[in-house]
């Protein structure tokens, strides 16, 4: 797979970390706080719809890569919003092992970043 040239980042995302602070009643909170902006090229992989409970809940699921350029510390901890939704990085690749890249491998419907 070729690098993707300067044309092809053309979505604006976000990346988020989650942290936990307390609220007013010292119990933990989850919040997602920004940790970077990036243009980014999208391909989206697959989609498909599984089962979440016993009882046969579905939820839908797909896969979706974002290519954007290499920053450092971002791991599969975290999540990128792009056009107000959600996806979970399931994994990071330096692309080329160059640090000029990053592909983030995502997914939406399964975890919120845990």
């Amino acid at each position: 797979m070729p690098a993707p040239g300067a044309g092809k980042l053309k979505h604006m995302v976000t990346i988020e970390s989650l942290t936990q602070t307390r609220d007013a009643e010292g119990g933990m909170v989850d919040t997602w706080s920004l940790f970077a902006t990036s243009w980014a090229a999208i391909k989206n992989l697959s989609g498909n719809e599984r089962t979440i409970t016993a009882q046969g809940g579905k939820t839908a699921e797909a896969r979706t890569e974002f290519t954007i350029r290499y920053l450092p510390g971002v791991t599969a901890k975290m999540r990128v919003v792009y056009n107000g939704k959600s996806y979970d990085i399931a994994h990071v690749n330096d692309y080329d092992e160059s640090h000029r890249f990053i592909i983030l491998t995502c997914s939406t419907g399964v975890n919120l970043g845990r």
